[in-house]
């Protein structure tokens, strides 16, 4: 669709499916409903970062119960890993997150580890640096068109779009609702054959999740 090049073009940035050849496209979604997709040599302008806070046209809901109290200032530094795979370095990486470091183990639930695993996933977008997301989203899922909005937006959609990104959170939260056998050997059938070897201390598990990149987490799943 042409437009004026005088104007400015403001908009939400969306995606959609070309109606010409079917390949998804990034642009601009204007107020009267018209879209514009963004081109190579493109001049944009950020003029906010607006927030997903609900389901909207038939989206999934990102989960809005947390463990952080808005009156509290919370330090989410303490890694937390499902006890059955403490032994597996690759299970850890899979399934750790970092918590409030008042949420003890056995104070976990399906809840707060839903919401951990969204805020993993986040942080690792928020800190790629040297490869570009849309290439990174290609090479895993072909899904290009997911690597728009902000870090939380991008965890959202990956969240509601890829059943590969769903599936730790829904075998964790099985465990944690019935850690039974079959649940733990879910759990560690889940991941790569490897040897169960010693349980690192706390400090060894952060410094995991911390020196983990996008690329190496979404190689896990």
């Amino acid at each position: 669709m042409e437009t004026n090049k005088d104007v400015p073009l403001i908009g939400i940035v969306a995606s959609r499916e070309c109606p010409t050849c079917g390949h998804h496209e990034v642009g601009l979604t204007t107020p009267d409903g018209n879209f514009y997709p963004l081109k190579p040599g493109t001049l944009v302008q950020a003029l906010g970062d607006p927030d997903i806070a609900g389901d909207t046209a038939g989206r999934r809901q990102l989960p809005t119960e947390s463990h952080q109290d808005d009156t509290e200032e919370l330090v989410y530094n303490r890694p937390w890993v499902p006890d059955p795979v403490k032994g597996y370095p690759s299970l850890r990486l899979k399934y750790g997150v970092f918590v409030d470091e008042n949420t003890a183990s056995s104070s976990m639930t399906k809840q707060i580890y839903q919401a951990a695993y969204l805020e993993k996933l986040q942080r690792l977008i928020a800190n790629e640096l040297y490869t570009p997301l849309a290439v990174i989203l290609d090479r895993f899922f072909n899904t290009p068109h997911l690597a728009s909005g902000s870090p939380k937006q991008m965890a959202f959609a990956m969240w509601e779009e890829l059943e590969e990104i769903r599936q730790p959170i829904d075998t964790v939260k099985a465990w944690i609702d019935n850690p039974d056998d079959e649940r733990i050997a879910g759990l560690i059938q889940a991941g790569p054959e490897e040897d169960l070897g010693e349980v690192p201390s706390d400090e060894q598990i952060k410094e995991e999740l911390g020196q983990m990149d996008l690329e190496k987490f979404l190689s896990l799943l």
